[in-house]
C-alpha cells in the first residue's frame, strides 16, 4: 500500500487508487467535473489539477488519472493551483448562461459551488457575445437537455455506454461548436435514464418529473431503501411538505440513489425512481372501512380489530384454526411478518399462512439492477418462516384455490388483490361462502370493495422498518413524514389484535420488534436495529456476496 502525503498529511492508500480517491480518505475534496468513481477516466475537464512532487521532480498533474505511488507529495491548495482552477472555471463560464434563478440544479450545482470556492472572478465576456446552443431538448421520455449549460464532461455519455450498454447520447462538433445531443436515431429511453440527471454536475440534464417543482434548498432528505423489487437499492427521499404552490399534496419530490457498494453502487433504475408517486396517489386508503355494515365510513380501527378478534375466537372455538387462512405479503417488513407469525402461527396455531401467490415474481429483470420479483422482502419472509408456516398448512396457491371454493370461514389478506386472480363466478362464491374477510392495504382496489372490514396501511416512506433483499441483506427504511389519514404500520395492527386475543407482546416500536426478531429467529440471531447502520447487514446464515461491479454485461467501449 503506497504511503503518500496530501497537503502535508500522511496517508496509506490501496494500490491502484487515483489521487482524487486518495484525498477523500483524508476528507480532502479535489474539485472535478468529468471524473466519477463508477465510470472510466477521461481526464477532460482539467479541474482536478494538483501539484505533484515525486522522485525529486515537481509537476502539475491530474488527480483523476494519476495513480498514487509510494513517496508522492501532493498539494491541492497552493497559489498556483488556485490560479489554475480559477482559469479553468473562467473558461467554463465564458459562454454559460446566467439562468441560475430558473435552473433546477441551482443550490446543488458544482459550477456554482466551485465558483464560490475557487473562482470569484469578474466576467470578461459581454452577455451579447455569449455563444448560444440548443435549449429545452426532449432527449427522452424522462429527461430534458439544455446544451448551453452543458460543460461536455461526458459523464452521461459514458454512463449509457458502460453501465447500460447503449449509445444514446454523444458529443458532436468541434471546439466551441461541440454539443451534447442524442445519437442520431435514438432516444434516451433506457431503464436507467434518470441516472444521467444525478451524474450531471451542472444543470444541463434535468428530470421532467422534478422540473420546476421545488427549489432544492427547501428539500429535506431522509435515507431509505427502494421497495420496488427484491434488490433493495439504497435511496434518499427528498421531500417537502410546507410549500404547496406546485403539485399540492405531493410530499416526495424525488428519489435519489444512495451509495451502497454491495447493493446498487451509485445507481437506481427508473422503475424504482418514479415509484414514489404511489405514496400520494389518489386511491390511497386513509380511513378504516366496514363494508359489512352497509359501507359504513367513520368506523374506528379499534372497532374493526375488536370485531375481527371476536370472530376469530368464535370460529376457532367452533371449527378450529383450520377454518382460517392468512395471506400475508412479501411487501411487508420483517417486523410486520414477525408479528403476524407470533399472533397467527405461534399463538392461534393457524397453519394456512403464506405470502406467495402464483405469478407474483413476473416483473422485468436485467443483469444490472432490476429483479423480476417485485416484492422487497420475500427473503425476509422465508427467513422468518412464511413459505408457508405451519408445516401441514396450505400454501398460497392452495389457499387461493380454497378461497375460490369458499372453504374458509375467515380470510385475512394483506396487500393482495384477489379480484385479479379470481373470475366473477369464483369471486361471488368467495364473498358468499366466506364468513368474514379482513383486508389490509395501502390503496383501494377490488378487494377493498368486497372485504367485510378494511384497514389502511402506512407506506414505506411513512414508517421505519427493515426489509431483507434477495441476497439476504437486511436494510432499514426511515420515516420521512407522518402517514396519511389513519394509515398505520401493519405490525401495529397485529400488536393490537394480539392483545385482544390474549397474546401479549411488549413491543412499542419497530426497533423493539426487530430486536425481538434477533432473539427469536435463527437467521436473525443476535442482530439488533442499531447495528444495521446505513449499509445493512447480512442474515446470520447468509454469506456476504462477492462484490460485483455493476455494469452492462457487454458494455460498449469507453468513450
Amino acid at each position: 500500500m503506497p504511503r503518500i502525503q496530501i497537503d502535508g498529511k500522511p496517508v496509506e492508500v490501496p494500490d491502484g487508487l487515483n489521487l482524487i480517491e486518495a484525498a477523500r480518505l483524508l476528507n480532502i475534496e479535489i474539485p472535478h467535473y468529468c471524473y466519477h468513481s463508477g465510470l472510466s477516466v477521461v481526464g477532460s475537464c482539467r479541474m482536478c489539477q494538483i501539484e505533484l512532487e515525486f522522485n525529486g521532480r515537481k509537476s502539475i498533474a491530474l488527480g483523476c488519472n494519476t495513480l498514487a505511488a509510494d513517496g508522492m507529495q501532493i498539494t491541492t491548495t497552493s497559489d498556483e493551483i488556485r490560479s489554475i482552477r480559477r482559469a479553468v472555471l473562467e473558461f467554463y463560464l465564458q459562454h454559460h448562461p446566467l439562468d441560475c434563478p430558473i435552473c433546477d440544479d441551482a443550490g446543488e450545482c458544482d459550477l456554482q459551488n466551485y465558483y464560490m470556492e475557487h473562482g470569484l472572478h469578474d466576467s470578461r465576456v459581454d452577455l451579447a457575445e455569449k455563444k448560444h446552443k440548443h435549449k429545452v431538448i426532449d432527449v427522452g421520455p424522462t429527461v430534458v437537455l439544455d446544451s448551453e449549460r452543458c460543460i461536455l464532461c461526458t459523464r452521461c455519455v459514458r454512463f449509457c455506454r458502460e453501465i447500460v450498454g447503449k449509445d444514446q447520447l454523444g458529443v458532436y462538433g468541434h471546439g466551441s461548436d461541440a454539443e451534447l445531443m442524442n445519437v442520431p436515431g435514438t432516444k434516451l429511453d433506457n431503464d436507467y435514464a434518470g441516472n444521467v440527471v444525478d451524474l450531471c454536475p451542472v444543470g444541463a440534464l434535468t428530470d421532467k418529473d422534478f422540473r420546476f417543482k421545488r427549489r432544492v434548498w427547501y428539500l429535506k432528505r431522509t435515507p431509505s431503501v427502494c421497495t420496488g423489487c427484491s434488490r433493495g437499492c439504497n435511496i434518499s427521499i427528498d421531500w417537502e411538505t410546507s410549500r404547496s404552490y406546485k403539485d399540492s399534496g405531493r410530499r416526495i419530490q424525488r428519489l435519489k440513489p444512495r451509495y451502497n457498494k454491495m447493493v446498487n453502487e451509485w445507481w437506481i433504475c427508473d422503475r424504482g425512481r418514479y415509484s414514489y408517486h404511489a405514496v400520494d396517489a389518489p386511491n390511497r386508503l386513509l380511513m378504516p372501512i366496514s363494508n359489512a355494515e352497509e359501507r359504513e365510513h367513520g368506523v374506528s380501527i379499534n372497532a374493526i380489530l375488536a370485531r375481527a378478534a371476536a370472530k376469530i375466537e368464535a370460529i376457532i372455538d367452533q371449527n378450529g384454526s383450520a377454518s382460517i387462512a392468512v395471506l400475508g405479503s412479501a411487501h411487508s417488513s420483517n417486523e410486520d411478518l414477525f408479528m403476524l407469525k407470533r399472533l397467527f402461527a405461534d399463538h392461534l396455531k393457524v397453519q394456512n399462512i403464506d405470502v406467495n401467490l402464483p405469478g407474483e415474481a413476473n416483473g422485468s429483470e436485467d443483469q444490472i439492477l432490476m429483479k423480476a420479483d417485485l416484492a422487497p422482502n420475500r427473503r425476509g419472509a422465508q427467513a422468518i418462516g412464511a413459505v408457508p408456516w405451519g408445516g401441514e398448512g396450505q400454501n398460497g396457491e392452495a389457499i387461493l384455490e380454497g378461497a375460490r371454493e369458499g372453504e374458509f370461514e375467515i380470510l385475512i389478506i394483506v396487500d393482495h388483490d384477489l379480484t385479479q386472480y379470481l373470475g366473477e363466478k369464483a369471486l361471488h362464491k368467495l364473498r358468499k361462502h366466506t364468513g368474514y374477510i379482513l383486508y389490509l392495504s395501502s390503496h383501494s382496489n377490488g378487494m377493498s370493495e368486497i372485504a367485510d372490514d378494511v384497514l389502511p396501511l402506512a407506506m414505506w416512506a411513512e414508517r421505519a422498518a427493515t426489509y431483507t433483499n434477495f441476497q439476504g441483506r437486511i436494510q432499514r427504511t426511515s420515516q420521512a413524514f407522518d402517514p396519511l389519514g389513519l394509515a398505520t404500520p401493519e405490525w401495529k395492527y397485529w400488536y393490537e389484535l394480539a392483545a385482544m386475543l390474549g397474546c401479549k407482546c411488549d413491543y412499542e416500536t419497530p426497533q423493539e420488534v426487530f430486536n425481538a426478531i434477533g432473539e427469536h429467529t435463527e437467521s436473525f440471531k443476535g442482530l439488533r436495529w442499531d447495528d444495521l447502520g446505513d449499509q445493512g447487514l447480512m442474515l446470520t446464515d447468509a454469506p456476504e456476496p462477492a462484490y460485483r461491479k455493476i455494469q452492462c454485461p457487454n458494455p460498449l467501449p469507453a468513450y
